[in-house]
């Protein structure tokens, strides 16, 4: 499951992940949200926080298919999250295209200093 929860700063896209991700949280939830920041914006800063239930991507969303595409962003920040996704995150990071970090819930508030340093640029 993916929603959108208040955001942390004007102009971030501030989201929560939890459970399996499937095709229609990317196409119906973040997909538009992604689009709508791009169009007033010119720009897409993404702020994810997950519990510990996230699983990841449902495999039928990534079947190569381009069900899930994420678009192109200036920024992602995830937080939180099982064991393995700060592991993730530090292992892909390197592979994206824009600035990508990681950090624990304890540190939400670097999380967000992070963030906003980046919407400054």
């Amino acid at each position: 499951m993916l929603c959108k929860i208040p955001d942390i700063a004007e102009g971030v896209i501030s989201l929560f992940a939890s459970g399996r991700l499937s095709s229609s949280d990317y196409q119906e939830k973040l997909k538009p949200l992604i689009e709508q920041s791009r169009g007033e914006a010119g720009k897409v800063f993404l702020y994810v926080e997950a519990d510990v239930l996230l699983e990841g991507w449902d495999a039928n969303s990534l079947t190569g298919s381009g069900e899930v595409r994420l678009d192109n962003f200036d920024a992602l920040v995830l937080v939180g999250g099982p064991d393995w996704f700060g592991n993730a995150v530090r292992l892909m990071g390197p592979f994206m295209q824009s600035e990508v970090a990681w950090y624990p819930l304890e540190a939400k508030v670097e999380a967000i200093a992070w963030m906003t340093e980046r919407l400054e640029k």
